[in-house]
């Protein structure tokens, strides 16, 4: 057998999904010969096909989005279709597969493939429209989540199996580096609390910059790379703002993942209290791995998680005073009753491995691999 791995969606951690998810194809089944589509190869492995989204799509996204006919949907499976075909691929498994979804769009191809659907809104409150045209697709044998709390509820509406897959992410710190020097100057003692990753409007910077105005008694972190235009004229001067206040520490650029760990490390709580953001995150396996108690929106795959293992406080995100008295409980928060190890194993590399079982089973037996491996519960899955 001769399977794909497909994401165009190539920045950030995919590339870690990638390579994570190669190695572990590569140990359970290595009589599967393994190809993957990526920008760029990966040290250690065979089968690299070069693939980088097509300009077009852009436009296709805009038109898509303003018609909501199934302009860009179409496209990708056309563009799939013809790299599958090229490469005598008989199953696909895309990492990243939002965007192949559509409400009314049903793909006809001649192989099999198994999405990774980060984003199932639709389940959450969002009043979008839940893609089934697609994931009912004959050649679609089951569906990979990461939100284990909407498996269910997807799986009754597509009549197939639902897999969690492990939202995981590498926790390998590195050495103090002059922007850790920086901040423990800075902070001096005090509790430190961390905004660590991009900076977007989902993010909700701006809401705790209205918390660090408040609180001289904590020190506030922001790092990662700033998008300005994503930001709201009110959040852009909010930043600005930040950038000159005595407690709070800036850095707007790119950060190497084991400085992002090293500084989430250092971080008392972490705030990732987003805005109409529903889904699962990394951070969360960041905080386990470190012990750092997290602050999120109450609403949601991330409120959920928080709440189950006792990982930290939720709040509601458009609230600044609800925001600070959960980031105060956080500070004061017994970190022995907190679940970090069951958090970890349910997210764990070793569960990647059994996440990915049905993938390569014999196509007989593919669904009823999953539909096994979906019956699993978190408690089962952690030990």
């Amino acid at each position: 057998m001769r399977l794909l791995l497909f994401d165009e969606a190539f920045l950030g951690h995919h590339a870690i999904w990638m390579e994570e998810t190669l190695s572990a194809l590569k140990e359970i089944a290595p009589h599967v010969e393994l190809m993957y589509a990526f920008p760029y190869a990966f040290e250690g492995f065979d089968g690299h096909v070069e693939w980088k989204e097509p300009a077009r799509h852009h436009l296709l996204r805009k038109l898509q989005g303003l018609t909501g006919r199934p302009w860009l949907a179409a496209e990708k499976w056309r563009g799939l279709a013809r790299l599958v075909k090229r490469n005598r691929i008989d199953r696909v498994l895309m990492l990243y597969a939002d965007e192949f979804l559509h409400p009314a769009y049903g793909p006809r191809v001649a192989f099999q493939w198994v999405p990774v659907y980060f984003h199932p809104r639709f389940l959450r409150g969002d009043p979008m429209q839940p893609p089934l045209a697609t994931l009912q697709a004959a050649s679609c044998p089951f569906i990979y989540v990461l939100d284990e709390g909407i498996r269910n509820g997807l799986a009754e509406l597509t009549k197939k199996p639902v897999v969690k897959i492990p939202d995981f992410c590498p926790t390998k710190c590195g050495p103090d580096t002059p922007r850790c020097e920086e901040v423990r100057r800075a902070a001096a003692g005090r509790p430190i609390i961390g905004a660590i990753g991009p900076v977007t409007r989902h993010k909700n910077a701006g809401a705790l910059i209205e918390v660090a105005k408040r609180r001289p008694e904590w020190h506030f972190l922001i790092a990662g790379l700033l998008f300005p235009k994503a930001l709201s004229e009110v959040e852009r001067r909010q930043v600005d703002e930040a950038r000159t206040m005595p407690n709070v520490t800036c850095f707007f650029e790119y950060l190497p993942h084991e400085e992002l760990n090293t500084l989430t490390a250092m971080c008392t709580v972490q705030f990732a209290a987003y805005s109409r953001f529903l889904h699962s995150s990394n951070k969360i396996v960041r905080a386990c791995a470190y012990r750092t108690p997290l602050v999120v929106a109450s609403l949601g795959c991330m409120g959920d998680a928080v709440a189950q293992h006792r990982l930290g406080q939720t709040c509601d995100p458009a609230d600044v005073g609800s925001i600070d008295t959960a980031i105060a409980r956080c500070v004061s928060m017994d970190l022995a009753t907190a679940d970090w190890a069951g958090y970890l194993a349910f997210n764990s590399l070793a569960s990647l491995r059994r996440a990915l079982a049905p993938l390569v089973a014999e196509d007989s037996s593919m669904a009823a691999a999953a539909l096994d491996l979906g019956t699993i519960t978190v408690e089962d899955n952690a030990t």
